[in-house]
């Protein structure tokens, strides 16, 4: 989406030598900076089960259900050994 905002001057000169200083370019400056800023939101974390956990200790009362893995289906153990062999 394409927008036009005001940003201060004393700003958007910090934000280009922090994106030249990073090696990026400006968009990908904002966007990471959106992405940080937005990241802590209330309904970020009602999607996180776990996080309404932070500081109270533990997680007995989860279940499988509450993992966030909703039809994992992915690699058994045996799967994810690799042998490598001396010849």
């Amino acid at each position: 989406m394409r927008t036009t905002i005001d940003i201060p001057d004393h700003l958007m000169k910090k934000a280009k030598i922090k994106a030249v200083r990073d090696g990026i370019t400006l968009k990908k400056l904002l966007i990471n900076s959106l992405e940080k800023e937005l990241a802590d939101s209330i309904e970020d974390q009602e999607e996180i089960p776990w996080k309404s956990l932070r500081g109270k200790g533990s997680a007995d009362t989860l279940g499988a259900e509450d993992s966030g893995f909703d039809d994992y289906s992915g690699p058994g153990y045996f799967q994810a050994i690799q042998v490598n062999d001396s010849d």
